[in-house]
């Protein structure tokens, strides 16, 4: 708009004054269809007139001052207003901000000063008009639309946002606006939580509509997060880009569903795979340990063959070692389903683990909701969990234990139990096979601890976040009718407890016990199975312990299983044969026999005798 078509409303109570106004208005181009001295006198010809712009005295004559009349004139008129004044009280500067005034100008006035607030005044007004009609038509046509609507202008700033994108990002309207893009929307990489860079610009030098980077979340203002996917296109104004509109949706649900789906479908294939390569491995390395166990019988001590006949011995039990972890991997987990409170679980589980790790923290439901679980079964859950963590953390780094409703909305009827901390070496490549099994044993725990809480019916995830920051998510549907009364448990039947890292003797023990009648407390270190002890409920009456040679726990675990289980009878060997030394040793004599599982059974049930005869004399 050039200059000689303003028109330009005098409201200024001194004659003189408005009428030297006037005469420097009409010389530098302006018109002024009107001057007023006071408020209803102003008003009246505005209603008239329609004028571009008022030079506003704050003092006039009637009831009303200037700063009253810009007020009613922002409201009604949407004409923009420059106060005239001589005054710069603070209440009165104040009074006058409120207005949205568009600029001040000091008496006496200067002519440059005049005609340059007058044309800065007019452009800001005509920018903010376009802003405002650009809202209007945003919101008629995105606030109906069920995804997430962001407009920035050519800066990157938000211009507009919808209902939905408040939502998702946290950030209300009136908030947002005139911020930059890349701090509403959060967006990081879900494998590794890297930052995404800031895509608008790209958008806006290519010139057409491009999809937004796969496999990206958002991070809301209170730190939750969410998968999302869209586009994004450049935003036009007469024929050049001058922003870009974001469409994007909450994808969590749909990818949450998609990994699971695709976890289970591995699983399946895996256990099938498991079953058969450990039938097979069953039956040929049997026959290659019963051999190798003959051949060493048949030799003296100082035979050249010896060596040899040892190397195959150890390969045939190392083989054996990979076939009973295919086999515990695919065995159907023991399961009594019942209804639970996760709370109760876990606060007996934390004050056996502070012991362990000071720096691990509790959370427990603030709103306590009964599911359906095996609390046994749940508690090893959550010790596998807690021992991979303690064995993952970054040095001083804490372990978070936490359980609340999950942020998805289709599963605010589920609890979730939540196990986070920072790593010290993890990857997001390792933690996609965080519930394979493993050749070796080190992670064999997660993939059974997947199996269990999958046959409880649950989920179970993992991720890594930004910082190297890892979340272990278990969720379980909730008891939607309590039964009317509190669940009476089931006392705690007397346990075998059992430390071996080998899964193949594990398994044979396992089915051996449970023939007879035995529950088998099944643990890989000494250091879980002090935690077991501690959480178990019921009688331990012995400990076999049979632990590896670097497992630190061992020089003592006698007298720490003593102290949790006062009832127990530990058995710590170094070999699966009588205490007279290993085969070969200066102790070892012909009297010398290896222990079978029916030795093993046999102490199992002189110490379930000796506590029951315990507990009658108490």
């Amino acid at each position: 708009m050039e200059s000689r078509e303003c028109k330009i409303m005098i409201v200024e109570d001194e004659g003189l004054i408005a009428a030297d106004l006037q005469g420097r208005l009409e010389h530098a181009g302006y018109t002024v269809p009107a001057i007023a001295d006071s408020a209803d006198e102003a008003l009246r010809a505005i209603r008239e007139t329609s004028p571009d712009l008022v030079l506003m005295d704050i003092r006039i004559k009637g009831d009303m001052d200037g700063i009253d009349v810009a007020e009613k004139v922002r409201r009604e008129f949407d004409v923009p207003v420059v106060y005239l004044t001589a005054y710069e009280d603070r209440g009165t500067l104040e009074r006058a901000s409120r207005t949205q005034a568009f600029g001040y100008i000091k008496k006496p006035i200067a002519s440059a000063s005049l005609q340059g607030s007058i044309e800065m005044a007019i452009s800001k007004h005509k920018h903010e008009r376009y802003l405002r009609e650009q809202r209007n038509w945003f919101s008629a046509s995105f606030a109906a639309v069920p995804h997430a609507v962001v407009v920035t202008d050519g800066a990157g700033c938000v211009s507009y946002i919808n209902p939905v994108a408040e939502e998702l990002t946290g950030w209300k309207a009136d908030n947002a606006l005139n911020v930059p893009t890349t701090k509403v929307l959060q967006l990081f990489e879900q494998r590794d939580g890297r930052a995404v860079e800031d895509f608008v610009p790209v958008a806006m030098l290519q010139g057409q509509m491009t999809p937004l980077p796969a496999g990206i979340g958002l991070r809301d203002r209170s730190g939750r997060n969410y998968a999302v996917e869209g586009s994004i296109a450049p935003k036009f104004r007469d024929g050049r880009v001058d922003g870009t509109v974001i469409v994007f949706r909450d994808v969590t649900l749909t990818r949450f569903d998609e990994k699971l789906s695709r976890q289970d479908d591995k699983q399946g294939a895996l256990v099938r795979m498991a079953e058969g390569i450990a039938r097979r491995l069953d039956l040929e390395l049997g026959v290659v340990a019963e051999e190798s166990a003959r051949l060493l019988d048949s030799l003296s001590f100082d035979s050249a063959l010896r060596d040899t006949a040892e190397t195959i011995e150890k390969a045939a039990l190392e083989a054996f070692a990979v076939s009973g972890r295919l086999q515990a991997f695919a065995r159907q987990p023991d399961m009594h389903i019942r209804q639970v409170r996760i709370n109760d679980v876990l606060l007996r589980l934390e004050d056996a683990w502070k012991r362990l790790m000071p720096t691990f923290t509790l959370s427990p439901d603030p709103d306590p909701r009964p599911v359906q679980a095996d609390p046994w079964q749940m508690t090893r859950v959550l010790v596998t969990v807690l021992l991979h963590a303690r064995n993952s953390v970054k040095t001083g780094a804490a372990v978070e234990l936490s359980v609340s409703r999950p942020e998805i909305d289709a599963m605010r009827e589920w609890v979730r139990i939540r196990v986070e901390y920072t790593t010290r070496d993890e990857d997001a490549a390792a933690l996609e096979r965080a519930f394979e099994p493993s050749w070796s044993s080190d992670s064999e725990g997660l993939p059974l601890a997947y199996r269990r809480i999958r046959e409880m019916g649950g989920l179970f995830t993992a991720r890594m976040e930004q910082d190297h920051h890892i979340q272990f998510e278990i969720f379980l549907p909730q008891v939607q009718i309590e039964a009317a009364g509190a669940t009476v448990p089931e006392p705690a039947q007397p346990a075998i407890l059992l430390v071996e890292p080998n899964p193949e003797v594990r398994r044979v023990l396992h089915a051996h016990f449970a023939r007879h009648g035995y529950l088998l407390l099944e643990t890989e270190s000494c250091e879980e199975a002090l935690l077991l002890a501690h959480l178990y409920e019921g009688l331990i009456p012995l400990a076999i312990a049979h632990p590896a040679k670097g497992d630190w726990a061992r020089a003592d675990l006698a007298a720490k299983l003593s102290a949790i289980k006062p009832e127990i009878a530990v058995r710590l060997l170094a070999g699966y044969w009588e205490d007279c030394g290993a085969p070969g040793s200066p102790a070892w004599d012909a009297t010398c026999r290896y222990l079978t599982k029916w030795d093993l059974l046999e102490w199992a049930n002189r110490a379930i005798v000796n506590t029951r005869g315990v507990n009658a004399a108490d």
